[in-house]
């Protein structure tokens, strides 16, 4: 435990920090010489594989963060683990914006949410090429996403459309994240949900790093748009989403969330626990397995 007058300070220094983001976050026009992150014309650069390469089923992974490193697959083995089709299927796991482009954290206070926003398109047309890819060799589609992979799939269906894959697992995350979680985020100041539904601030003790706030802020702009309105055309009926109800890391689905998923096809599985509920609880994760069998 850290004494009152340390933990005090650093809650002023974080909050200092994020007051300097403030003059950041308006949308406006992108500089002409602002230059998103190039994305490598080898599309197998943009993926990392293992699992059964001899499967032609590929689950395309996008994880959970925003983070500057890819997971470790050893231990995404070890999460899927509990699902009954994993032994059988490739696995192919998606690079994002942070973890191509390392050099956007030191500059994390000129991003304006239009910049913000580029580059998390950059992580939505990733998934899009990654997808083409393997559709383009006959494969069995399905694309997973959670926590933070979770809002990138809802992106990336307001951008693209369902067609290019199967289905889509989209677990852990929200459709209308609160405005002002969105705007705590961009101003790079942590949301958590105590009970599964109302935010709270959650100030760091320590500093934040240059990484912490770009991906804090890359969060928030991810976060933005509200995807039951960018979504209200769009046939969700190869979606499964999947929520913990005392999620405290997003937030449980609000019952218009709700509402709006199933009024567009996608099957809704609630279960009884927190962010990574659909991995640890065995029986969760076999009501997963079964629905992507349907």
């Amino acid at each position: 435990m850290r004494n009152g007058q340390s933990n005090s300070r650093g809650r002023l220094i974080t909050i200092l920090a994020a007051a300097a983001l403030v003059a950041g976050c308006g949308r406006g026009f992108i500089p002409e010489t602002y230059q998103a992150t190039a994305i490598p014309d080898d599309v197998t650069e943009l993926f990392v594989l293992s699992g059964n390469d001899q499967s032609n089923t590929v689950w395309i992974l996008e994880q959970g963060g925003p983070a500057h490193m890819l997971e470790d697959l050893g231990n995404l083995s070890e999460i899927f683990r509990n699902y009954s089709d994993f032994d059988a299927v490739q696995l192919a796991l998606v690079h994002q914006t942070l973890t191509l482009n390392h050099d956007l954290a030191p500059r994390h206070e000129e991003f304006s949410l239009a910049e913000l926003q580029t580059e998390v398109d950059v992580s939505v047309e990733i998934l899009h090429r990654t997808i083409k890819h393997f559709r383009d060799q006959d494969k069995h589609v399905v694309v997973i996403g959670h926590s933070y992979g979770a809002f990138l799939m809802a992106r990336y269906l307001a951008h693209h459309g369902p067609d290019a894959a199967h289905r889509y697992l989209i677990m852990a995350g929200r459709l209308d994240m609160p405005e002002e979680v969105v705007n705590g985020f961009l101003m790079g100041m942590p949301y958590l949900f105590q009970d599964g539904v109302t935010p709270t601030p959650f100030p760091t003790f320590e500093p934040p790093t240059d990484r912490m706030l770009m991906e804090w802020r890359i969060a928030g702009a991810t976060g933005h748009d509200r995807y039951t309105e960018r979504l209200a055309e769009t046939d969700l009926r190869r979606v499964i989403y999947v929520y913990g109800t005392q999620d405290v890391q997003v937030g449980r689905l609000t019952d218009d969330e709700v509402g709006f998923l199933k009024s567009r096809g996608a099957r809704v599985i609630d279960i009884q626990g927190g962010h990574p509920s659909m991995f640890e609880d065995v029986d969760a994760a076999q009501i997963v397995s079964d629905a992507l069998q349907k």
